[in-house]
């Protein structure tokens, strides 16, 4: 059996798609050591340093100090610290959600989710480029998946055309942000098409930077009037007729925000957010927030000091700005979010510049299959509100001698 897994490894190696972990210590917010050496890090998720942020982590050594290192329990025993509840609240009012439901990871919430969700009988209509937790997710659900063309409006209307009548349950399935492609998900288009074949739609905000428009403020799950842009003389009336019938089938829609507290939140942790009834039925009937040790106090505590400076902060535009000052400079498309994708190819290639990068004094990663497409390796570069612009001149002009 040995021999099996060990050929299998050989063939990562000859094919350039063997992984091995390195030793990284984060100094700070935008610096990494591996072994003697200090690298400037662009490939962290950390999008707004608040990992690394002084109330952040005074929030959390003050947790530890006060509840321990570990809640020892399950939150259906006794583990659920009453952070958990201030968390919970926190991030349904900046969803825009009536309630959430805190997981021990996004992992955790897309697998526990879905599978609540949906089973055998149901239909996922799924983005091509969703994360493979999703994919997880629904293959643990039973669940029959149909993918369409990433961002493709017009393929995922035609299943949807054709497989309504076919299922008791549909589940549309897309992404706020594509981690591996820093492009964003078509979320109000898709919403449109949820409303219209009466389907429920879940949205993964991983990668999201809480700069989103899509919802308005009454506390329910009504998207903002997707046509507003064409008909700004309506949109008043409109939502003012919404927020007041919170029985009308519109209202009653089921739309989930799936998100994660270990990225521009810089803690640990994932989230639903949606409609009470749907949070509640999540709450009895999703295994992996059931059975599973709750998250320590001290992420809870820093999770819920985060969210409090991001609500008061426009991380988000210091954030894109920086990506925005690299394309200008690498003469590439205007970023949609904090990852921006150079485009490859060639798996040995791509890990080359990205060892030669490193020499220079730069953390960039390299991404190869299975998590992109055969072919498709890439350049993956992330930027922080913290970076400054002599940082990233920097890593243009390293960048420059190699591609």
């Amino acid at each position: 059996m040995t021999k099996n897994f060990q050929e299998k490894i050989n063939f990562l190696q000859a094919s350039g798609l063997y992984r091995q972990l390195v030793e990284s210590d984060a100094i700070d917010a935008v610096v990494v050591k591996r072994g003697v050496h200090k690298l400037i890090s662009f490939c962290s998720n950390d999008y707004f340093g608040l990992a690394h942020n002084v109330a952040v982590k005074k929030a959390a050594c003050d947790a530890i100090n006060k509840y321990g290192a570990s809640q020892a329990s399950s939150r259906y025993i006794s583990g659920n610290n009453s952070f958990y509840s201030k968390l919970e609240k926190r991030i349904a009012g900046m969803k825009n959600c009536e309630e959430a439901i805190v997981f021990s990871s996004g992992y955790m919430a897309a697998i526990g989710a879905i599978s609540a969700l949906v089973g055998e009988g149901d239909l996922v209509v799924a983005d091509k480029l969703i994360h493979s937790c999703l994919l997880d997710g629904i293959k643990l659900s039973g669940a029959k998946m149909i993918r369409f063309a990433h961002n493709d409006l017009a393929h995922a209307r035609q299943i949807l055309l054709e497989n309504t009548k076919k299922y008791q349950k549909i589940l549309i399935i897309t992404e706020d942000v594509f981690s591996m492609d820093g492009d964003k998900g078509r979320i109000i288009e898709l919403y449109k098409l949820a409303r219209e074949f009466g389907c429920m739609m879940l949205s993964d905000g991983a990668h999201s930077l809480f700069d989103e428009e899509f919802f308005d403020g009454d506390g329910a799950q009504n998207l903002l009037d997707v046509d507003r842009r064409n008909h700004e003389n309506k949109s008043f009336e409109k939502k003012k007729q919404s927020s007041q019938n919170k029985n009308t089938s519109h209202a009653k829609n089921i739309f989930l925000r799936m998100g994660t507290f270990s990225k521009a939140v810089g803690s640990f942790g994932g989230y639903i957010a949606g409609d009470k009834i749907t949070i509640d039925y999540l709450r009895n009937f999703s295994k992996s927030a059931i059975y599973t040790t709750a998250l320590p106090a001290s992420i809870l505590a820093a999770s819920l000091r985060s969210l409090q400076l991001i609500s008061k902060n426009n991380y988000a535009k210091k954030t894109l700005q920086n990506a925005q000052y690299f394309c200008d400079l690498m003469k590439l498309p205007k970023p949609q979010s904090a990852i921006v994708v150079i485009k490859i190819g060639d798996n040995k290639k791509v890990l080359q510049i990205t060892e030669n990068v490193a020499k220079k004094g730069f953390l960039i990663s390299a991404i190869r299959p299975p998590t992109v497409e055969p072919k498709g390796a890439r350049l993956r570069i992330t930027f922080s509100t913290l970076h400054n612009k002599k940082q990233i001149k920097q890593l243009v002009l390293a960048l420059q001698n190699f591609i």
